[in-house]
């Protein structure tokens, strides 16, 4: 007879958690049931209640455990070029994108319905990612490596919001696009 491996009550948790980002993912919050949560994670919709009380803080909580787990991006202290900096940046917002795909549409899903929860995420990470790249510019400015009159945060928000759209098109939304990565 084999033992029957149990979860912790943190390993049901955020086994829960992952399951109900994908359902979200996939129907949004309002087409997502607590009953169709509870069969995809095996549970019953009581244990739902009991760890979450309700969807919505089920939902702020998969923003909690989101940013837990989403590293911010950071500047390579090793890249000695603007390009080896930029590139580094850019490959971090494509793995983040390749690697989960359905909390990326899960943001998308909550800017569509107005929830709060795509703007928390984005004060925390994408704010981050703003102010990071933002300072590097205004070093390199400051330098007279970079010249231009663009406030450094413009800079910074055009380069991160192209790579970020290139990215959920390519890999989240399968576009192909006409400007093929090299």
């Amino acid at each position: 007879m084999h033992a029957k491996s149990a979860f912790t009550a943190e390993q049901r948790r955020v086994q829960i958690l992952e399951t109900a980002t994908g359902l979200f993912a996939k129907n949004g919050f309002s087409g997502t049931t607590s009953a169709a949560l509870a069969r995809a994670c095996g549970v019953s919709e009581a244990l739902i209640y009991k760890l979450f009380s309700n969807k919505e803080r089920l939902y702020a909580a998969m923003v909690e455990h989101k940013l837990e787990t989403w590293d911010p991006l950071t500047i390579d202290p090793q890249a000695e070029t603007d390009e080896e900096v930029l590139s580094a940046l850019a490959r971090q917002v494509f793995s983040r994108v390749e690697d989960d795909p359905d909390f990326v549409r899960l943001l998308y899903y909550s800017e569509l319905q107005e929830s709060a929860f795509a703007l928390k995420f984005q004060e925390a990470r994408g704010r981050h990612a703003a102010d990071t790249l933002s300072d590097w510019i205004a070093q390199r400015q400051a330098d007279g490596d970079v010249r231009t009159d663009v406030e450094p945060v413009v800079v910074a928000a055009n380069f991160l919001c192209s790579v970020w759209h290139y990215a959920v098109g390519s890999k989240v939304f399968n576009r192909k696009s006409i400007y093929p990565l090299v």
